[in-house]
């Protein structure tokens, strides 16, 4: 075999390459018939050759390179490395990107729960919502247009973070956001007192000139008023036959979040700020304890109430206590009584001692429990011109004016002349309050009532005089 021949056996392959020959050297076809058949499969096969002589020129080539190449495994494993790499590689940049979008979506939410204070705690969440909220009421009542979490903070002057630091409600704090105290009641046991610290009571007291100053009360609320005084509310029942006297039981706790809540909203703020709001005036009562070494606040009940102490606490109890006033005084006008109340004290007085006293205090005790409240029935009472009328601290009968009692006077001016003769320290350890501030206080009492009389005793104790200006 030549090199043409053995040039064209690899090209054509054995069978095709011997057929080829045979046909070459006259051995095929063997007859005509056949000669045709070979003929047509010649026509069908030749372009097929073609392809077949292309396809293992490539295969030639191809396996020159692989044997040019070298070691086949290596070059696999090579191969899958560089594979393995390229897709750690895009694993890692997929993984970087999800990295840097829960980022991005983390800082956002940060942003966000700043701004829009969505939850502040266990139970005083549930009315975050800044929507709604009527518009127009505020603009008539020309109260500040507040519809966000930040809004109210800029409008106070602090930020997002301050403000849930003092609406945040924890059963169990590492701070107390007022200072407490106990102060004994005339009749035993003691009032505890709770002081706002100077970050929450700068809060309350923009909530209370800009929200609460600005809204009127009933007329029959005397307490907490500018311009009004006990003299006020003790003036009306002055001369009259029959004073009754009752007053609420637990009046600034049982005043809680949600209705605190229900009258922000009543003036026109959405629930979310109503809710910040109400936060912002009401507190959890708590006690200190030590736990590991550290001091911690703990709450002693789940009702959040009116502090006593806090500069909002009066006005909102006007202010919820409106509709309170009007039944109270709608139901007194029915039977010909009058009506007043100072802060939880309710005084009624009729001209006639034939009124109706106890259809009277049936319809108290019924409005008082519609409104959730409770009557102290320990201090209700009923008095008549025999008795001593006494309506917060002046007399009223046998006066067409409210007075100071003699006894009261007397009384005075007997711890006045004590501070004198036995020194401050003396009559501060036997009244167990300061000497100097209780005789400076009751100075003001008795000048509301009877301004003559007050300046007759300052006039006979000048130091009561001096101190009285120096912490006026």
């Amino acid at each position: 075999m030549n090199a043409e021949q053995r040039t064209r056996f690899k090209e054509l392959g054995k069978s095709a390459f011997i057929r080829e020959e045979m046909t070459r050297l006259g051995y095929w076809p063997p007859s005509s018939e056949i000669a045709n058949q070979s003929a047509l499969a010649e026509s069908k096969l030749k372009p097929l050759y073609e392809e077949l002589i292309r396809v293992r020129k490539e295969f030639d080539t191809v396996s020159a390179e692989i044997a040019v190449s070298g070691d086949i495994p290596t070059l696999l494993a090579e191969v899958r490395k560089r594979r393995i790499e390229r897709v750690r590689a895009e694993r890692a940049v997929k993984k970087a990107e999800r990295e840097q979008a829960r980022s991005e979506a983390k800082t956002a939410d940060a942003a966000w729960r700043r701004k829009t204070l969505p939850y502040l705690g266990v139970g005083v969440s549930g009315g975050l919502a800044y929507s709604d909220g009527d518009s127009a009421k505020i603009s008539e009542r020309a109260l500040p247009s507040l519809t966000t979490a930040a809004q109210v903070a800029a409008a106070i002057g602090i930020g997002e973070n301050e403000l849930a630091f003092l609406c945040y409600e924890r059963a169990v704090s590492g701070v107390d956001h007022y200072a407490r105290f106990a102060i004994p009641k005339k009749k035993g046991g003691v009032r505890v007192l709770s002081s706002p610290k100077r970050r929450l009571r700068v809060a309350q007291s923009w909530l209370l000139k800009n929200v609460l100053e600005p809204l009127p009360v009933h007329s029959a609320a005397m307490a907490f008023r500018p311009g009004k005084s006990v003299v006020d509310n003790a003036a009306p029942h002055a001369g009259q036959a029959i004073v009754v006297k009752t007053d609420l039981k637990d009046f600034f706790p049982s005043l809680g979040l949600r209705r605190i809540k229900g009258l922000f909203e009543g003036l026109g703020y959405n629930e979310g700020v109503a809710t910040l709001f109400a936060l912002l005036a009401t507190e959890t009562p708590r006690i200190a304890v030590m736990f590991d070494g550290k001091r911690r606040f703990v709450a002693v009940s789940k009702q959040r109430g009116l502090p006593q102490g806090a500069c909002t606490s009066p006005a909102l109890t006007n202010l919820l206590c409106r509709n309170f006033d009007a039944r109270l005084a709608g139901a007194a006008a029915a039977f010909g009584f009058r009506y007043t109340r100072y802060a939880d004290d309710l005084t009624f007085s009729h001209a006639s001692d034939k009124a109706p006293v106890g259809v009277l205090l049936a319809l108290i005790r019924k409005i008082v429990a519609d409104e959730n409240l409770t009557v102290n029935e320990e201090k209700t009472q009923v008095l008549r011109l025999s008795d001593r009328q006494s309506i917060t601290g002046l007399v009223v009968n046998g006066s067409e004016t409210p007075r100071v009692s003699r006894e009261d006077l007397r009384r005075f001016r007997a711890i006045l002349h004590q501070c004198e003769r036995d020194g401050f320290e003396a009559v501060t350890a036997r009244l167990g309050k300061d000497a100097q501030a209780y005789a400076g206080g009751y100075l003001s009492f008795v000048h509301m009532a009877r301004p003559d009389i007050a300046g007759k005793i300052a006039a006979a104790h000048p130091w009561l005089a001096k101190w009285r200006q120096a912490n006026i």
